[in-house]
C-alpha cells in the first residue's frame, strides 16, 4: 500500500512539474499599466493597418512568392499582422521586447500516389461467384457450435 502511494505522489510530481517550467514573469508597476493603456490600442490599430497592408500587397506578394522558397505570404503576414497581434494581446504587462515569432515549420510530405478506390479489373477468365446454398449454412452453423462447446 505505501508503494502504491509513492508511486501515485511520484506520478503526480511528475506531471506536475512542467507546470513549473515557465518563462520569468516581468515584474511591472504602474507605469507599465499605464503605458500598456496607450500601447495596447495602439497595437490593435497596428494590427488591423497590416491586414489592410496585407490584402493591399497580395497580388505583389503573390509575384514575390514565384521563385524559391515561396514563403513571401508567410513572411509578410508574420511582419505585419501577427507580430503585432501577439505584441498586443499576448504580451504581459510591461514585457516591451516581447517577440514571439508566428511561423510553423511544416516538414513536406512525401509524395505518395494514393490506392485506386476502385479495384482494376483482372485479365483473362473470370471466376463465378461462389454461390451458398442452405446445406452450407447448416455445416458453418454445426461447426461454429461445436467449437463454442469446447
Amino acid at each position: 500500500m505505501k508503494l502504491r502511494k509513492l508511486f501515485v505522489f511520484a506520478l503526480l510530481a511528475a506531471l506536475a512539474a512542467p507546470g513549473f517550467a515557465d518563462r520569468p514573469k516581468v515584474e511591472s508597476d504602474g507605469y507599465d499599466v499605464m503605458l500598456d493603456m496607450i500601447l495596447r490600442p495602439v497595437g490593435i490599430a497596428a494590427t488591423l493597418i497590416g491586414a489592410g497592408i496585407f490584402v493591399g500587397t497580395s497580388p505583389l506578394t503573390g509575384l514575390a512568392s514565384i521563385p524559391a522558397p515561396h514563403d513571401a505570404f508567410e513572411k509578410l503576414g508574420n511582419t505585419i499582422i501577427c507580430k503585432p497581434f501577439k505584441w498586443t494581446f499576448m504580451r504581459p504587462s510591461g514585457d516591451y521586447r516581447y517577440d514571439e515569432d508566428c511561423t510553423h515549420k511544416v516538414l513536406p510530405v512525401v509524395y505518395q500516389p494514393a490506392p485506386p478506390a476502385v479495384e482494376q479489373p483482372k485479365t483473362g477468365a473470370a471466376e463465378p461467384p461462389v454461390q451458398y446454398t442452405d446445406d452450407t449454412n447448416k455445416k458453418i452453423d454445426a461447426l461454429f457450435k461445436k467449437e463454442m462447446t469446447k
